[in-house]
């Protein structure tokens, strides 16, 4: 039972279509206010609260389609920068790229997310071995706290990488990140530097730094694809919007224009409030996952609150 409402609430949040989430949202509406509904009335009442509520809900999709439409056009005017900061912009993602080859000593990373992270977390996992054979194994105490470190790491690169070989579009990518805790991995490589630092080998404490140094690109690396991503679920929303709310909003009109001449029966009512709330469910099917992923990729750098993708060791879940 638990499994399946893990299943249930992941498909809400993060993996299901947001098209399917909101009609799903929409059945659940019809039903409460349909046969739910009619029972709890004895099937009466509420017709002289139809047109306010209507009215109100026709008022409301009116406002919500500009609200979007603004938050839209914020993005957009975000890509609509002078020539200089254009080219800035593209130079700084050819300079990324081009430190980390250097960093990882390959002459070129992909461009595609998975394969780029699988580059990032590939280097990031031998360093980590490197880290493990200049070690001498007299040192007892170092090596308890390094295997430690390479078992966490060895399972997250893993999941992770499992994950990235099946992504067919940009959410897998992104979702697929959030099995790599990688503030945990710092956190785990700063203390092991601070209690250990003394007694580690000079080519150990090098190889230490480096894979700090990738872990800091993969945060970088994530936090920029996820802000790609972001931006194509917010174009995303502004087009399903439309499509749902211009139909939504001509066929209430149409029934508040007829409502007289239209027959007064429940299944029509119920209908017209279903298609009324039909903006408002796909714009909460977005906004759920929009919250979802930002809370759980929220760490910039090297803090974080605790929240992440259920599963992942040491992160609590929603």
């Amino acid at each position: 039972m638990t499994s399946r409402w893990t299943s249930l609430s992941r498909w809400v949040l993060l993996t299901g279509d947001r098209r399917a989430v909101a009609a799903a949202l929409l059945a659940a509406f019809a039903v409460l206010f349909g046969p739910v509904g009619h029972l709890v009335t004895l099937g009466g009442g509420g017709r002289e609260t139809t047109v306010p509520l209507v009215t109100t809900l026709l008022s409301g999709n009116f406002v919500l389609v500009s609200i979007v439409v603004s938050v839209n056009s914020v993005f957009v005017s975000g890509e609509q920068s002078p020539l200089g900061q254009q080219f800035g912009r593209i130079r700084d993602t050819a300079e990324f790229r081009r430190q980390l080859e250097s960093v990882v000593e390959a002459d070129h990373v992909p461009a595609d997310p998975e394969g780029f992270l699988q580059v990032l977390t590939g280097d990031i996992v031998e360093r980590g071995q490197r880290l493990q054979d200049d070690v001498p194994p007299a040192d007892v105490d170092v090596r308890a706290d390094l295997d430690a470190y390479l078992d966490r790491l060895g399972a997250a690169s893993g999941e992770m990488n499992a994950r990235l070989r099946d992504v067919e579009r940009p959410l897998e990518a992104v979702l697929a990140t959030m099995r790599f805790d990688y503030a945990r991995q710092v956190e785990d490589l700063q203390r092991l530097r601070a209690e250990h630092g003394d007694d580690l080998p000079e080519q150990a404490a090098t190889t230490l730094e480096e894979t700090l140094d990738l872990l800091e690109y993969f945060a970088v690396a994530r936090a920029y694809f996820k802000s790609l991503y972001l931006r194509r679920e917010f174009a995303g929303l502004s087009t399903n919007l439309v499509y749902v709310a211009v139909p939504s909003i001509a066929a209430v009109s149409f029934f508040l224009l007829h409502f007289s001449q239209l027959p007064s029966t429940h299944a029509l009512v119920v209908a017209v409030h279903v298609l009324a709330l039909a903006p408002f469910a796909l714009l909460s099917a977005y906004v759920v996952r929009v919250a979802a992923i930002s809370r759980r990729t929220e760490s910039p750098g090297h803090f974080v609150f605790g929240d992440g993708e259920p599963g992942v060791p040491g992160v609590s879940s929603p």
